[in-house]
């Protein structure tokens, strides 16, 4: 079951409510249960489309938590900021915690061995213990391209499980990687936050695109498909996405999936899909080999690394035509997203 409700920021509430109902989540989040909530929180400053937005994720929180006996929003560290910057940085810790949940920086969790069940990276590892010892696991993405991997959803989103904030190592093995984590904890409903989603060189440096939606999905495989349809991408072009369907963890095929909300054809919105320029190609290659990719993303030598692959596209022009198209969007207008863009993000 995929569920689509027209929203905006102001109504995202509702919207939130009659997504869950349509997804039956009472029968999935029993009284006194544990879940856990894994949003889309890959920087540390807030961007429309670019971080599951603070105000869904209260929401998603306040909802859950009427018959959930506890709420748990987490991360992971990220290449350079830790979880706990990402929960203050966004707004994250205040909105949950209002809502009467707190949140978990996996990282610094217990880690607990277990089986992979099909595992094809690990047959056995560490997970953190929110991911072992919650009874309902929600996953909550933006609707976003990504520049390595076509588009960054629900299957993308379970990367920021992985405990290791060095698990960029991991891309060369991306899609084996992911699967795993999918496949030991299967996200039970995934919640989309599709306000303003992100096309172009996401996931950081796109172009936000207004879609006004939120949208829901009891099969992440399945809910994955829909969004890509939404997007105009195949979602077997994803590897990251083929790799779970290959498992059997999920339809792909739009005919095999039930739809309720509004219709399919009606929010359809094309994107711009992940660009080819010099700089792409170059990291997309620089993923294949683990140990220059920590190098250059996780060392002193990123912030040259930063400076100078957005000299060179703007020595090509790429870099005045991104500006004037986030320009054009208006909806970033009062955010310092040049600053943020240039200096603090990754280049993937």
């Amino acid at each position: 079951m995929v569920h689509i409700e027209r929203a905006t920021l102001e109504t995202s509430e509702e919207a939130i409510r009659r997504t869950m109902g349509a997804l039956d989540w009472e029968n999935v989040v029993r009284s006194g249960s544990k879940v856990v909530i894994k949003p889309n929180g890959c920087h540390v400053r807030f961007l429309p489309g670019l971080v599951t937005t603070p105000k869904l994720l209260g929401e998603l929180v306040k909802l859950v938590k009427t018959r959930a006996g506890e709420v748990v929003v987490v991360e992971s560290d990220l290449q350079r900021f830790t979880a706990d910057q990402v929960f203050d940085g966004l707004g994250y810790r205040g909105a949950v915690e209002r809502a009467g949940g707190r949140c978990s920086n996996m990282t610094a969790e217990r880690q607990i061995e277990v089986d992979i069940p099909g595992g094809q990276h690990w047959k056995r590892r560490t997970m953190p213990e929110s991911l072992v010892e919650t009874d309902v696991f929600i996953t909550m993405p933006v609707i976003k391209t990504h520049k390595l991997w076509l588009v960054t959803l629900g299957v993308k989103n379970n990367f920021g499980n992985v405990p290791e904030a060095d698990r960029v190592k991991y891309q060369k093995y991306l899609p084996q990687v992911v699967g795993d984590f999918n496949a030991y904890r299967p996200a039970d409903l995934t919640i989309v936050d599709g306000i303003v989603g992100m096309e172009g060189d996401g996931p950081i440096a796109g172009i936000p695109k207004k879609l006004d939606l939120v949208l829901g999905g009891n099969n992440l495989v399945a809910t994955d498909a829909a969004l890509c349809n939404i997007m105009g991408f195949n979602p077997l072009d994803s590897g990251l996405i083929r790799n779970v369907y290959e498992r059997g963890m999920g339809p792909v095929d739009l005919d095999r999936i039930e739809f309720s909300g509004a219709p399919l054809d009606d929010v359809r919105t094309p994107y711009i899909g992940p660009p080819k320029d010099l700089i792409s190609r170059s990291e997309r290659w620089v993923r294949k080999h683990p140990k220059l990719a920590n190098f250059i993303y996780r060392s002193w030598f990123f912030s040259i690394a930063k400076r100078t692959a957005w000299g060179v596209r703007g020595l090509y022009g790429y870099k005045s035509n991104y500006h004037k198209q986030v320009m054009e969007t208006g909806l970033w207008e009062g955010y310092d997203w040049e600053n943020l863009m240039e200096v603090y993000t990754p280049i993937a």
